[in-house]
């Protein structure tokens, strides 16, 4: 095993991923999971305030890398009593929410928005990580569009378009991705579609 230098951009990408994945799995509409600091790296493992393993697949391979990750203590769910606000409030909107631009170009997210643009990046956490090898760096995301679709079931459905920032070649890049979430089940990516360029 070959010990990395924390500070080398290898041991920054893998942990990445690391948050990346753990945001997927457990990001909620006001819970986002963020990288404060790689302490310790080996090409087998990284610390990002949890221990996380990650194994790229060969090249050439579509294979998203695999992740587990360890946490240092027990998690409280504190959010449960806002994500159900949140939940409720979209439910009962009688025009589905549709939104531009999150954040603006200085970076804002309205308030009232902050939910939806987490969500958002949930979903782009699992595009980031499922699309990830170690020649890649995703980082930001931004919401192009949003549109809410009204279902009869307990799901709220969002389509998004969403840009993704991929470091090594700076590329912006645009993609489709439609979410299912609710309180008690969580989110489920119901398509991610990278588009053309010109949708960005």
């Amino acid at each position: 095993m070959e010990v990395l230098n924390p500070s080398y951009y290898p041991a920054r990408r893998a942990a990445a991923v690391a948050e990346e994945y753990i945001n997927y799995k457990m990001g909620r509409p006001h819970r986002l999971f963020g990288m404060q600091d790689v302490t310790s790296a080996s090409r087998e493992g990284e610390t990002v305030n949890c221990t996380a393993e990650i194994l790229y697949h060969l090249q050439g391979q579509n294979t998203a890398p695999n992740v587990s990750f360890t946490l240092q203590k027990e998690l409280k769910n504190d959010t449960e009593g806002r994500d159900k606000t949140f939940y409720e409030r979209l439910r009962k909107l009688e025009e589905p929410l549709v939104a531009q631009e999150i954040p603006d170009k200085f970076g804002n997210v309205a308030p009232e928005m902050e939910p939806v643009h987490h969500l958002a990046l949930v979903a782009a956490a699992y595009v980031k990580w499922q699309n990830s090898t170690e020649n890649t760096f995703f980082r930001m995301a931004v919401i192009k569009s949003v549109k809410q679709v009204k279902r009869e079931d307990a799901f709220l459905e969002f389509h998004l378009v969403m840009l993704i920032h991929e470091m090594v070649t700076q590329e912006m890049i645009p993609w489709e991705i439609n979410i299912l979430w609710n309180p008690t089940e969580g989110l489920k990516i119901v398509k991610d579609v990278q588009l053309p360029k010109c949708h960005g």
